[in-house]
C-alpha cells in the first residue's frame, strides 16, 4: 500500500494568479530516497523558478531515514507540496515506478521530471515547460550533450564512458530514441496525454527511456543545461543498475520486434537515411518530421541513419561502412513492409540499392531523391556520378523527388514511376506574429554555416543596406569566417545554433527568410516553408526545387550575386504592400505543405506497393 498525505482537491488549490494566459497547471515530480538535505533547498528553488505560474511539488519518497519527517514538514508549510511515501515491500519499478506513483498523485496537465540531488538545476525548469506551451512539442527534454549543454556533474571518466556507450547502446537498438541527444536522462517534461493509458513498465531508472518508446507523441524538443556537482548524497548508479539497464532495453526491443504487416493494417517502415538528429540538417528535420508523424498515426517506423555504421567525414566527404554490415543487415528486412531509402550517399544508399537488388526475396524499396551530388571544385567527378546514380536509383520500385525540376530529371521511359512529395512543415509550431517594427525589414537565415549555403552572401548583401537587419542562425566549419566579416556591422547578428522553440519564436520575429544557397546540393529548404508558415517571405536562389518553394510566393536572385539579393531586400524593404502580398501568398501555400500532408502522401505510396 502507498502511503499518501492528503492534499487539497483541484476545486480549493492555490493558483498563480499571474500565469501566463492559456498557461496549464505544472507538477514537477521528484523521486527521493535518503535525500532529507536537499528536499527543502529543491522546493524554495523550483518556488522561487515557477513564480507566475501554476504549480505543484510531488515527492515519491522510497527512503528508510528521516526524508519521510522532512517532506512531512514541507508539505505542511506549502499546500502546493505534497509527497507519496512508499514503505518497502511496495516500491515497485524502483525510479520509473516511482515517477509512475507521482504521474498518479496529480491531475495536472504538464508533468516535469527531476532528481532530488540538485544536479537538474530548478531554474531549467521554466524552459522545459515553455518548450511545451509555446512549440508544438510533446516531450521536452533537458539535454547535456547538445550546444551549451554540460555532463561536468558525471563524477569521473568511468561513469562519462558509460553514459556515452550506454547513449549509443539505447540508440542502435531503440529507433524512436534516436531523436533525442539525451534519452537517458533523468530531467524532462511531458503533456499528460503522452503517458495517460499508455502500459509504461519501466525496469530501473531510465523512466525517460520507457516514455521515449511506449509513449504517445508526436514531436519532440530539447532544452540544453549543465549537469550539476553533487552537493550531498551518493549516487544511485552502479553495478545492479548497469544489468537492469540492460535488461530494460532488451524487454523494450524484444515487446515491439519488426513483422509484416496485414493489408489493411500498420505498416512496419525502415527509413534509411544518411542524417537524423542530433544532426541539424533539413534532412534530419525532414526524417524526424516523417518517422514522428508515421508513428503518431500508428504505423511502426525504424530508423538507421550513417551513425548506426563505421564511417569517415572529411569536410564534404563522407563514407560509410555499411556496405561491410550488409550479411547481418539483410537478415533484418524480412520484417518490414517497405525500405525508404533517402539518398544520394554514394557508400549509403547507392550500396544499398544495389546489394538489395541482389536479393530473391525483399520488401518493397521506395528511394527518396533529395538533390544531385554537387561538390566544389569536384564538377566533373559530380556530373559523372549523378548520371550513374540515376541509373542505380532505378532499382527501386518508386522514386520520390520534392519537385516537378527534380522529377524530370529522374524521370526514365523505363524506370519506375516518379511520385511528387513535397517536404512537410510543421505548421502546428506557427506563433502569434508581434507587430512589425515601422522603418525595419528584419532578414533571417537559418542552415547549417557552410561554404554553399551562401551566408557570406546574405552579408555583403545587407552590408550598409538601410533599415536592414540580418540574424543568421546555425553552426558550422564557416562560422568563425562568418562572425569575423560580420564585425562591426550592427545589423548583422549571427546566434548560433537554438533550441526548436527558440527558432520558431526567431520565425515570428522576422519578415524574410533568406536561403542564399550557391550549388544544387540545395535541392528544397526546409527552412523557406517554415518560415512562410510562420508569415515571412522568401528569398532564395534560383536553383531547381528551390525555386518551386519560394518563388510563387517570394523572390529568386542568382545563386552567389550579393548586388542582386542585396536588390531583393530592398525592394522589399521600401514597398511595404508587396511585403504583405507575398507574405499572405507563403501562408496559403505553407498550408499546403504541412507534415500531416506530406505523411499521408507517403502512406499512400507505401499502401499502393503492398495492395
Amino acid at each position: 500500500m502507498y502511503q499518501t498525505v492528503p492534499r487539497p482537491g483541484p476545486g480549493i488549490r492555490p493558483e498563480s494568479a499571474g500565469a501566463p494566459p492559456g498557461s496549464e497547471r505544472i507538477a514537477v515530480i521528484v523521486p527521493t530516497r535518503h535525500e532529507a538535505g536537499s528536499v527543502g533547498p529543491l522546493s524554495r528553488t523550483i518556488g522561487s523558478a515557477l513564480t507566475g505560474r501554476s504549480w505543484e511539488l510531488v515527492f515519491v519518497d522510497d527512503s528508510d531515514d528521516e526524508t519521510p519527517q522532512r517532506l512531512a514538514e514541507l508539505a505542511a508549510s506549502d499546500p502546493r507540496i505534497s509527497y507519496v511515501h512508499r514503505p518497502p515491500g511496495h516500491r515497485e519499478g524502483g525510479l520509473g515506478g516511482a515517477v509512475l506513483a507521482g504521474f498518479a498523485a496529480t491531475t495536472a496537465g504538464l508533468l516535469v521530471v527531476m532528481d532530488a540531488d540538485l544536479q537538474h538545476p530548478p531554474e531549467a525548469v521554466p524552459g522545459l515547460v515553455d518548450a511545451l506551451l509555446t512549440g508544438h512539442a510533446d516531450i521536452a527534454v533537458g539535454t547535456r550533450y547538445r550546444g551549451r549543454g554540460s555532463a561536468a556533474g558525471l563524477h569521473g571518466r568511468y561513469r562519462q564512458l558509460v553514459s556515452r556507450g550506454c547513449r549509443r547502446l539505447a540508440h542502435a537498438v531503440l529507433p524512436r530514441t534516436r531523436v533525442s541527444t539525451d534519452p537517458l536522462g533523468g530531467f524532462f517534461a511531458v503533456r499528460r496525454e503522452v503517458v495517460d493509458g499508455v502500459p509504461l513498465r519501466p525496469l530501473g531508472y531510465k523512466i525517460l527511456l520507457e516514455i521515449l518508446v511506449r509513449g504517445r507523441w508526436h514531436a519532440l524538443d530539447e532544452v540544453e543545461y549543465t549537469f550539476g556537482r553533487r552537493a550531498q548524497g551518493a549516487s544511485k548508479s552502479g553495478l545492479a543498475e548497469g544489468r537492469r539497464f540492460l535488461r530494460h532495453v532488451r524487454q523494450l526491443r524484444r515487446d515491439d520486434p519488426p513483422r509484416r504487416s496485414t493489408p489493411d493494417g500498420p505498416l512496419r517502415v525502415l527509413v534509411f537515411t544518411s542524417e537524423v538528429a542530433p544532426v541539424v540538417s533539413g534532412i534530419a528535420t525532414s526524417m524526424g518530421n516523417l518517422s514522428r508523424s508515421l508513428t503518431a498515426a500508428g504505423h511502426h517506423v525504424d530508423v538507421v541513419s550513417r551513425a548506426d555504421f563505421p564511417r569517415i567525414v572529411r569536410r564534404e566527404f563522407r563514407f560509410s561502412g555499411f556496405a561491410l554490415r550488409w550479411p547481418a543487415f539483410r537478415r533484418r528486412l524480412a520484417g518490414y513492409d517497405v525500405v525508404n531509402v533517402h539518398g544520394p550517399v554514394p557508400t549509403m544508399s547507392d550500396a544499398f540499392l544495389l546489394l538489395a537488388a541482389t536479393m530473391r526475396r525483399r520488401p518493397h524499396v521506395v528511394y527518396t531523391h533529395h538533390s544531385d551530388l554537387a561538390i566544389p571544385g569536384w564538377g566533373r567527378a559530380c556530373a559523372l556520378y549523378n548520371r550513374l546514380h540515376r541509373r542505380i536509383a532505378r532499382l527501386a520500385d518508386v522514386i520520390l523527388v520534392s519537385s516537378e525540376s527534380y522529377r524530370d530529371r529522374m524521370v526514365t521511359r523505363s524506370g519506375p514511376p516518379v511520385e511528387i512529395v513535397r517536404w512537410g512543415v510543421e505548421t502546428r509550431r506557427v506563433l502569434p506574429r508581434p507587430a512589425r517594427p515601422e522603418g525595419v525589414l528584419r532578414v533571417l537565415f537559418v542552415g547549417q554555416l557552410r561554404p554553399y549555403k551562401g551566408g557570406q552572401v546574405l552579408i555583403d548583401a545587407v552590408d550598409d543596406l538601410p533599415g536592414v537587419t540580418a540574424t543568421l542562425i546555425g553552426d558550422g566549419p564557416e562560422r568563425a569566417r562568418l562572425e569575423a566579416r560580420a564585425a562591426g556591422l550592427p545589423g548583422v547578428t549571427l546566434r548560433g545554433r537554438v533550441s526548436d522553440a527558440e527558432l520558431w519564436a526567431a520565425y515570428s520575429t522576422h519578415d524574410v527568410i533568406v536561403l542564399p544557397s550557391l550549388t544544387t546540393a540545395e535541392a528544397y529548404g526546409l527552412v523557406l516553408g517554415e518560415g512562410m508558415a510562420a508569415g515571412c517571405v522568401p528569398v532564395a536562389s534560383d536553383l531547381p526545387g528551390v525555386r518551386e518553394v519560394a518563388g510563387p510566393s517570394g523572390l529568386l536572385v542568382p545563386p552567389g550575386d550579393a548586388e542582386a539579393l542585396r536588390d531583393a531586400l530592398k525592394r522589399l524593404a521600401t514597398d511595404d504592400a508587396l511585403l504583405d502580398r507575398l507574405a499572405r501568398a507563403g501562408l496559403a501555400r505553407a498550408r499546403e505543405m504541412s507534415v500531416e500532408a506530406a505523411t499521408a502522401r507517403h502512406v499512400e505510396i507505401f499502401r499502393r506497393l503492398n495492395s
